[in-house]
């Protein structure tokens, strides 16, 4: 399906907006939510949410790896207004928080 394209493009270039969302994509797109859900999680095998935070994700352990930035910082540019939220998203997925996967990176 073209949309579920357009809405992965649409990630990668607003990744960083906070106000990103399935209501905002399927505003953009002129699709329903429901059908959009369904439609993206058939194509990518994942809900848009989690296509998202996944994304968001990918481009902080980058940041974290080879940046010097706060974690507050790498939070608001992957879109994350509070940095104690970024830091337990990370945690969830990568099993430590930012500061320590820097550190055990660097060993």
């Amino acid at each position: 399906k073209v949309f579920v394209q357009n809405a992965v493009e649409y990630v990668k270039e607003h990744y960083a907006d906070q106000d990103l969302s399935v209501e905002v994509i399927c505003k953009k797109l002129n699709v329903s939510s429901a059908y959009f859900s369904t439609i993206f999680k058939k194509e990518t095998g994942k809900t848009f949410v989690r296509f998202l935070t996944d994304y968001r994700m990918d481009i902080a352990e980058d940041l974290v790896l080879n940046t010097d930035e706060k974690s507050y910082t790498i939070a608001e540019k992957v879109g994350y207004l509070d940095a104690n939220y970024f830091s337990y998203v990370f945690k969830k997925k990568f099993g430590v928080s930012p500061s320590k996967y820097r550190a055990s990176a660097k060993k």
